[in-house]
């Protein structure tokens, strides 16, 4: 048997996938997790027993299980036990001679993680209390029961855990019963689930503190009263603001059930807050788990607010898009990823009183997918994915903003009727199983009666982001042409594109206020469009902004007009999409070296105290030391770190005292800090916590304020490891002792920051002990923090050793710690933009990928995408003194 399934094969393919999905169907699975040992940290695994129950459609055909465990102690296939070591490799277990109805119970142990893979173990420096958590997607629960790992094979989980009867212990479904099996020790059963894939599964355990509420549930759906709860451990109990998060939760459970008219199928709705989580969140039926960040544990902005609101409400879309309906394989993530992306910021637009959704959305949430976009590693919205390593990579900017900016095209495209009907016939039809693309587009040219083939092709299975640019002829007329190549093909692909144009000139205030806004349609296949009815005013100062309500995925181009006009003056609602759709365009040109990070610093630095939107305020501020750091040539960073620092520092009186915008100038002004010497004496003036002082009057400096001070003069030299331990010890947290590694790692010690380096290259801190996920990119990103360009002496070392990292542990530490190291930063070649390319340290990441053609794709994938980071540095410092400049010497602020 074992010589026809590779036993050790960690790999599940797309073929395989499918081929084991026409043979076997499943009814059930039971488990039960014994987590008694699971506060004894020198046990690193716990026993676990599966039983499946699964129809063969021929019998006397083999099957397999996938599972990631430590040891099988028994297989058991229809009463009949079988040889381990015949049956059992180190990622599957065959399955022999299968009958049409079959039954096979495997007892088992597996692995305690520190990855956030798997079930993940945590202990909190604060009490020493032991929590833990499950994270599977998309392919980590045979880390911890064995089972048939893909999307497509759903079945109903019965589940029991065995564990300390004074702790939470909960899972998918409500809890029924429990029995006393031992001291102190309890075996808690929990209902069947519906029909879910083996990824939704989940466990949590530990003693959280729990907050309880009810949603009263909702007449036109059908749907009953909910029970919500919350999870978070208990040293942050005080910090949970529950009545903000069961209102977020009531809020979208509400939204969510008028728009889809499909009651919430999964009983309970609990939401657990945990630590060193790799995500934001995960949508768990029944059992939702965030990042404890989401908790403040510091005064946390209207943005940051707004940001959790978005995630909460996301993972809620899941319920239906993704839970309820499941995309049969990897290639189709897109239909719930890209669906909760555009569905998580229309709920809270629309079901909350939370500001700046769309814009956030627009300025912050596509520009992610812009960047992934102009990787070479770009692909499609419908991917072409593999195996289980290729769907680990595809959880990215594509499928989750691109993705979710194409659906909001779509929805202008067909009307919200039509999708909204067409949402509620896909749950209808497709309820507790599994779609394809085919499904959908069915179902939407039904609703529409539009053919939706031609519109797919055009956007979900090609490649590249369309170019849109206006020009204005001598008479005012306009016309709006877009280009596209996809990357992959190389093919023309004129997508449809449904936008508004807008026109703003200044007003009285010296400020660009909205004129006129225009709808513009492209046809599939549409190279261009003329507005004839639409002139453009012969002003000296005027802009024309294509999708300015941001309706369409498109790099757009400014002439020059408008670029000058942009980065020299405010727009009058500053509020308004339009200004996200500015900043991000500003933002992508500074990334291809078309607009010189010198003047988007400039600009930044006068403009950015007239946006009152927060997240874009805080995102353009952000993006302006990124510039500064990154894509400006060394010679000007010193000025331009004193004309940034100096805009920051006059806006902190410029705000109101304690406000969101002064916080937010106050954290750029950290991040400016690193490295930089002549701002010592200003850190150190706001670490001193003056609320009153004249520099920042009402800023409170908490902890996350004070730790980003502390580690910029950290970085400087100007505090030492002792000072630090000493502020740790003031407030010993777990983000504190987070915070406190980065701070360490940023003190310009040689000697000491070449064995951090190691520590994090070898996955392990001075006494051997794994680092932690958390704990890794910790440090990591305090080596970045005081001298970057260092990290460019290890470069050989590290690539030497990739495929060491990447063979030695999980997919998510290996990929934190070639990220964490990888050194971006480097100093240009003499020449011009496209001489960087020659650029030694891009010969020797060359080399790498020619020495290795057949390294994992996914690790082949990391270091592309990372020699494009260093490509596109070098391409932007060395035009600098090529691209034309658009400042406006009339106009002292810049």
């Amino acid at each position: 048997m074992s010589n026809h399934v590779p036993l050790d094969n960690i790999h599940l393919n797309r073929d395989e996938a499918f081929a084991r999905a026409e043979l076997i169907s499943i009814d059930s699975y039971e488990i039960e997790l014994d987590l008694s040992n699971a506060a004894e940290l020198d046990e690193p695994s716990y026993p676990v027993t599966t039983t499946i129950s699964f129809r063969a459609a021929t019998s006397g055909t083999d099957t397999f299980l996938n599972y990631l465990g430590q040891s099988v102690e028994a297989v058991t296939l229809n009463g009949t036990a079988l040889d381990v070591a015949e049956v059992v490799g180190s990622a599957r277990i065959a399955l022999p001679n299968l009958a049409h109805q079959n039954q096979v119970v495997v007892r088992s142990h597996s692995l305690y993680s520190r990855s956030g893979e798997g079930l993940h173990r945590f202990v909190d420096p604060v009490d020493g209390q032991v929590y833990l958590y499950s994270q599977f997607e998309p392919a980590d629960a045979r880390r911890v029961y064995p089972n048939m790992e893909q999307p497509d094979l759903k079945a109903a989980f019965t589940i029991r855990v065995v564990g300390d009867e004074a702790w939470t212990l909960a899972s998918n479904g409500a809890e029924t019963h429990r029995e006393h099996v031992a001291n102190g020790l309890v075996r808690v059963h929990f209902e069947p689930t519906k029909p879910i894939s083996t990824y939704l599964t989940t466990f949590l355990a530990g003693p959280y503190a729990h907050f309880t509420d009810t949603w009263v549930g909702h007449v036109d759906s059908g749907a009953q009263p909910i029970e919500l709860r919350i999870f978070a451990r208990q040293s942050l109990a005080e910090h949970v603001d529950a009545p903000e998060l069961f209102a977020l939760t009531k809020q979208g459970l509400t939204w969510f059930h008028d728009q889809f008219q499909h009651a919430y199928p999964w009983g309970k709705y609990d939401q657990a807050f945990v630590p060193e989580y790799n995500l934001g969140a995960m949508e768990n039926p029944g059992l939702v788990t965030f990042n404890e960040t989401y908790i403040f544990t510091s005064r946390a902005t209207v943005s940051q607010h707004m940001q959790r609101a978005t995630t909460v409400m996301h993972e809620m879309s899941h319920m239906w898009f993704g839970n309820l309906v499941t995309m049969k394989w990897w290639d189709d993530l897109w239909l719930k990823e890209s669906f909760a992306d555009f569905y998580g910021t229309k709920a809270v637009a629309e079901a909350t009183d939370i500001p700046g959704a769309w814009q956030s959305f627009a300025h912050q949430r596509k520009g992610w997918a812009y960047v992934q976009d102009a990787y070479p590693t770009t692909h499609p919205i419908v991917a072409d994915i593999v195996d289980l390593e290729a769907a680990r990579q595809n959880f990215d900017g594509i499928t989750y903003a691109k993705g979710a900016a194409v659906i909001k095209q779509l929805f202008r495209y067909v009307g919200e009727q039509a999708f909204i009907q067409a949402c509620r016939i896909y749950f209808n039809n497709y309820a507790y199983g599994t779609a394809q693309l085919e499904d959908f587009l069915a179902v939407l040219e039904h609703t529409s009666g539009l053919a939706m083939r031609e519109w797919a092709q055009a956007w979900l299975q090609t490649a590249g982001a369309p170019t849109l640019q206006a020009t204005v002829d001598s008479t005012g007329s306009l016309t709006v042409t877009q280009t596209a190549l996809d990357p992959i093909t190389g093919a023309e692909v004129l997508r449809p594109h449904a936008l508004s144009l807008a026109v703003l000139t200044l007003n009285a205030q010296q400020q660009l206020a909205n004129i006129s806004e225009s709808p513009v349609v492209l046809q599939t296949g549409q190279r261009s469009v003329s507005l004839t009815s639409k002139r453009v005013p012969r002003e000296a100062v005027r802009a024309v902004i294509i999708n300015s309500q941001d309706d369409t995925y498109a790099q757009v181009v400014f002439d020059e007009q408008t670029l000058h006009a942009v980065t020299n003056y405010p727009v009058s609602d500053s509020s308004s999409t339009t200004v996200a759709t500015i900043w991000s365009t500003l933002w992508t040109m500074v990334r291809q070296a078309s607009f010189p990070a010198a003047e988007f610093v400039r600009a930044v630095a006068t403009l950015s105290p007239t946006i009152n939107e927060v997240s874009m305020h805080a995102r353009i501020l952000e993006q302006a030391v990124v510039a500064l750091q990154d894509f400006a040539p060394e010679a000007q960073r010193d000025q331009l770190t004193k004309h940034l620092a100096t805009a920051l520092s006059d806006s902190f009186g410029l705000f109101e005292p304690g406000s969101d915008r002064q916080r937010s100038a106050a954290k750029a002004f950290a991040q400016l800090g690193r490295g930089t010497g002549f701002l010592a004496t200003e850190l150190n003036h706001l670490l001193a916590d003056n609320a009153s002082s004249d520099i920042a009057p009402g800023l409170e400096v908490d902890d996350e304020l004070k730790w980003l001070f502390l580690t910029s003069l950290a970085s400087l030299g100007h505090i030492d490891s002792k000072r630090l331990d000493d502020e740790l010890a003031t407030s010993r947290t777990a983000i504190n002792e987070l915070r406190h590694r980065t701070a360490t790692a940023a003190v310009p010690d040689p000697v000491r920051q070449a064995q951090l380096w190691r520590q994090v290259f070898d996955g392990t801190d001075a006494t051997g002990k794994a680092l932690s996920n958390a704990e890794l990119s910790a440090i990591a990103t305090g080596l970045r923090a005081s001298a970057p360009r260092d990290q460019g002496q290890h470069l050989e070392t590290l690539l030497a050793g990739l495929t060491w990292i990447w063979d030695s542990r999980s997919n998510n530490l290996a990929t934190r710690t070639i990220d964490g190291l990888f050194p971006i930063r480097h100093s240009p070649i003499q020449g011009g933009p496209e001489t960087q390319r020659e650029h030694p340290v891009l010969h020797t990441i060359d080399a790498w990928l020619a020495d290795h053609p057949e390294a994992p794709s996914a690790l082949r994938r990391l270091v592309i995408e990372r020699r494009t980071d260093v490509l596109d540095r070098l391409r932007a410092q060395a035009a600098a003194d090529r691209s034309p400049t658009v400042r406006d010497e009339s106009n002292p602020g810049l």
